[in-house]
Parts: structure tokens; C-alpha cells; sequence
């Protein structure tokens, strides 16, 4: 099935998303993660793999309680901005789930106008171009 929660799940996936091998060592085709988020339009530049929903993209806590600081998820894989912030800097995005429709938002807490990805498809963020703030996975 792979990895991948809804939103209210949100509070235990945090370290995951941050620290897991799938978001950063493993190829975007072999990660078990099914949403990856590109730097650059077209599926280039740097990019991260993300197996659960995002509540802030400049703040993804890691076990969901407070800590120091804000934790940053961060582009990786080389290329076109590799180690800048997701948020507010992401052009196109990769959906390999077989059932869900992965949703970038426009602001936090999956809020705002949306960029939705079908099933098993890419797509250049139109909507969210450069001002995207969360992720989730939904159903119609």
C-alpha cells in the first residue's frame, strides 16, 4: 500500500518525513514515499520524497510536540535548489499512489486554494507555483 496518512494522523509522521532513508537516499522510482515534491517545473532540480501529509512545510515537527526552532522540510537529491525550504519554492510534484489524490495547498494547514495530482500522474503546480505551504492526501 505504502506510506501515507491523512491529515488527522499528522502528530506521529513528522519524524518520518524528516529522517526516513525514502525522503532522501532512495530514488524518487524506488521510495516506498508516493508523493514527490520538485524544485523546478517539469520534474527537475532538486526534490524530496514524502510518504505522509504536511501540515507546514517550514515546520513538519518531528513526533508533532514543540521543539526548538522550526524544522524545515528541505529539498534534496542535488540539482536546482538541493537544501532550500520546500515551502513557497516547489514547481511541480510526482503522485505514484494507486487510490489517492495528492493536494499541495496554498497555505498551512491544508488550507487555501490547491494544486490536485491524480493518481499515478505528474503535474507542473499551476495554482501553488512558488507559494505552496502544505501537502495532504485526499479522496473525492
Amino acid at each position: 500500500m505504502g506510506a501515507f496518512m491523512t491529515p488527522s494522523a499528522h502528530a506521529n509522521t513528522g519524524f518520518e518525513n524528516q529522517t526516513s532513508p525514502e525522503a532522501c537516499q532512495r530514488s524518487q522510482a524506488a521510495s516506498d514515499f508516493k508523493y514527490a515534491i520538485y524544485y523546478n517545473s517539469n520534474y527537475g532540480g532538486a526534490y524530496r520524497n514524502i510518504g505522509y501529509s504536511v501540515w507546514d512545510f517550514a515546520d513538519e515537527r518531528i513526533g508533532g510536540a514543540p521543539q526548538g526552532g522550526t524544522q524545515p522540510l528541505k529539498f534534496c537529491h542535488g540539482g536546482n535548489g538541493d537544501l532550500q525550504g520546500i515551502k513557497n519554492n516547489a514547481a511541480s510534484v510526482k503522485n505514484k499512489h494507486s487510490t489517492y489524490y495528492a493536494v499541495t495547498y496554498y497555505n498551512s494547514g491544508y488550507k487555501g486554494s490547491a494544486d490536485w495530482s491524480s493518481p499515478r500522474s505528474q503535474t507542473n503546480l499551476s495554482v501553488t507555483k512558488n507559494e505552496n505551504a502544505s501537502f495532504a492526501w485526499q479522496t473525492l
